[in-house]
């Protein structure tokens, strides 16, 4: 009888290695990487201001079950179409010069370059001829996973010497940030990683092929349902620490950016689940749905406060509608057409188009 339990128990483990063996293989030959490499990429270097930054003359193929993307970094960090492009500090008199601040939506993360922010709004300004007879020129510094704190510091000690004529600052998911130094650091191999952190035991089992598409396939099942959640946020309230230090933080933005000469625009990209309802139910724990009205109120405020701001938020809603994905499912940044949607509503509100 134990004989054949343990007959039994190894055949399953034999089953079960098989099929795990099998979607990894399917997952490499779908992606062209391996499924524990998804979502970290080794892109980086240590950067004395901001902490990291996109790696000085890297060229990576970015390639996902979702996505490939080609990656090009110049001398100077900054994401470029082509690997021969570089950035002159001395600005042509013919050239109308915007710096692009901002986490992996302001990079361009899962496009390249033409299908990206930065990509698609150059064609546009130029298009409706935002600068007359001036070129636009759109230096994307957008580093993924960069709070704008330490991106501040670098604008103020490297960017700046670029004597930008508009700098676009784009904030992900919300409005409140964090106006303290970054929490991450740079390996030796170019990953970005958390000092003092292990990756938790949910973080580690989706690296297994069989609980990542056994997961996908849950929550796919899951999407028709609707997610509602209490969440912490509440009414927006000027005067509440957390949002005093992060308007704080928005305006010592905007006094460097006008001390160098430039204007200021600040850009509000809202979580996917926002555009995407049938997403809500991989995200229950972390949905608060008073997040876009506090948001929005936020937005306003910095109007009010001449901090020019714009709220992506209605442009992708309406980009959206006919089931159209403004962001991958599964990877949560901009598809192709999140991008553009989100390119027209920046050069809209910069063009006065309504």
């Amino acid at each position: 009888m134990l004989r054949k339990l343990l007959r039994s128990f190894l055949y399953l483990v034999f089953i079960c290695v098989c099929v795990e063996v099998g979607l990894q293989g399917f997952y490499y030959f779908a992606a062209g990487d391996f499924l524990f490499s998804r979502g970290a990429v080794p892109i980086y270097a240590r950067e004395p201001y901001a902490g990291f930054g996109n790696r000085p003359g890297l060229s990576f193929d970015h390639r996902t079950n979702e996505f490939r993307a080609q990656y090009y970094i110049n001398r100077a960090g900054f994401r470029v179409p082509r690997p021969e492009v570089e950035y002159p500090l001395a600005k042509p008199s013919n050239v109308y010069r915007i710096m692009l601040l901002g986490p992996s939506f302001a990079f361009g993360w899962g496009v390249n370059y033409e299908l990206s922010l930065a990509g698609v709004l150059q064609q546009l300004l130029q298009e409706r001829r935002f600068a007359g007879d001036k070129k636009i020129e759109i230096i994307d510094a957008g580093v993924p996973a960069m709070p704008p704190a330490p991106q501040l510091s670098w604008f103020e000690h490297v960017g700046k010497d670029y004597a930008p004529d508009l700098v676009i600052q784009v904030v992900y998911e919300s409005m409140v940030q964090d106006a303290t130094g970054p929490l991450l650091a740079v390996n030796e191999d170019g990953y970005l990683v958390r000092p003092h952190y292990s990756p938790s035991r949910h973080e580690s089992f989706k690296k297994v092929a069989t609980v990542f598409y056994g997961w996908m396939l849950w929550t796919d099942l899951r999407s028709g349902s609707t997610v509602h959640s209490s969440g912490q946020g509440g009414e927006f309230e000027p005067t509440q620490p957390k949002v005093r230090e992060a308007i704080q933080l928005y305006k010592k933005l905007a006094s460097i950016v006008r001390q160098a000469g430039a204007r200021l625009l600040v850009v509000y990209v809202p979580d996917s689940f926002r555009i995407h309802p049938e997403d809500e139910s991989r995200w229950a724990p972390e949905i608060d749905p008073r997040q876009v009205t506090f948001d929005a109120a936020f937005v306003r405020y910095l109007n009010e406060c001449h901090i020019p701001s714009v709220n992506t938020t209605q442009q992708l809603l309406e980009s959206a509608r006919g089931r159209n994905r403004m962001y991958y499912w599964l990877d949560v940044h901009w598809t192709p057409a999140g991008n553009a949607a989100a390119a027209q509503a920046v050069a809209d509100y910069l063009t006065g188009r309504p």
